[in-house]
């Protein structure tokens, strides 16, 4: 009996260890099976980029706090994400002013064509409006980039010496749909983390830094995924 508790113990310390190393492996974006052989025949790509949020500072709900743990339960965890949630939008409030005339979907969109066109990875890329994007097959267009800005903002950064620091974080998704089949011939979800991390305050007491590190972020991450339909 003792043998065979102690084999048990040994099998429970190993698989511990195997689930504390894949819980620290970084996770930035997931790619979804490619078509590839249909994304190569495409000749005219519209693109097409929207939003679904406004502009956020996560650094609560990304912090450790102990109210769910003292009411317990899903009331707990319910009264602790709406008190995250809560100070977060604290956070957001300050940089309105600075960003309501921002733009991030125009801004990935002129990135996207840029390096598609520099790349010459299709032989023609034009932008399209979302609300014309149905009527892509009419504008003689055979494929469409979807991209998605999910949630676009701060968030907290992590590691050594980085307490209350916040760097820029984008969760976009995209796919790029053949028009004559309506079929998705490439997707990617992305969370991508700019690594640049500031207090808080100096993104907020210093005119126009904000505005400059979001729009270098943006180039940066159409680069990125323009990379990403390159070599899917």
């Amino acid at each position: 009996m003792l043998r065979n508790c102690l084999g048990l113990r040994a099998a429970c310390s190993s698989f511990l260890l195997l689930f504390l190393l894949s819980s620290c492996t970084p996770t930035t974006g997931t790619k979804v099976l490619v078509d590839r052989s249909s994304l190569t025949k495409l000749q005219r790509l519209g693109i097409t980029v929207t939003r679904d949020e406004d502009f956020s500072v996560r650094i609560a709900r990304e912090q450790t706090t102990n109210i769910g743990a003292a009411f317990g339960g899903l009331l707990g965890a319910g009264i602790e994400a709406a008190a995250r949630s809560s100070t977060d939008t604290q956070y957001t409030e300050p940089f309105k002013p600075v960003l309501s005339a921002y733009d991030p979907a125009r801004l990935l969109t002129e990135g996207l064509l840029r390096n598609l066109q520099s790349e010459q990875v299709f032989p023609t890329v034009v932008h399209v409006p979302a609300e014309e994007k149905n009527a892509a097959q009419g504008k003689g267009l055979d494929g469409i980039l979807e991209m998605t800005f999910k949630q676009w903002g701060l968030r907290l950064c992590r590691g050594p010496h980085t307490e209350e620091k916040v760097q820029v974080g984008f969760q976009v998704e995209g796919r790029i749909v053949a028009v004559a089949k309506g079929e998705t011939v490439w997707e990617r979800h992305e969370l991508y983390l700019d690594g640049e991390c500031r207090p808080l305050e100096e993104l907020r007491s210093q005119e126009g830094l904000l505005v400059n590190v979001l729009s270098r972020a943006i180039d940066h991450l159409s680069g990125k995924m323009v990379n990403e339909i390159r070599f899917p």
